[in-house]
């Protein structure tokens, strides 16, 4: 078993769930994120609450399923980022992860 982990800015979530349907993932979950980039984002401690850089509103998606589904879905996500320019600017980031034990 594998555990899929997805990264999308919020703009592509609604193409990450239409990836997760036509690669027949049966069940996933999903959060929302917000995320920094630590190179842009350096707060001073005395100006905390001000400041133009808010951050960037992301998901996170995971599930647990086979080695062949996970690959389909990575697969279609590489081909995703390439067709449609993401992978210049926010690409979709999916990882995959053994699943050593669970109970």
């Amino acid at each position: 078993m594998k555990l899929l982990i997805i990264l999308s800015i919020e703009e592509y979530t609604n193409d990450v769930r239409k990836i997760l349907s036509r690669q027949k993932v049966p069940i996933y979950s999903e959060t929302e994120v917000h995320g920094f980039r630590t190179d842009k984002h350096q707060p001073e401690i005395s100006n905390w609450f001000t400041g133009e850089d808010h951050g960037v509103y992301s998901s996170l998606f995971f599930s647990i399923q086979d080695e062949e589904c996970v690959k389909r879905f990575i697969k279609e996500v590489k081909a995703y980022n390439k067709e449609t320019g993401a992978e210049k600017q926010n690409p979709l980031h999916a990882y995959s992860l053994s699943v050593e034990e669970s109970a």
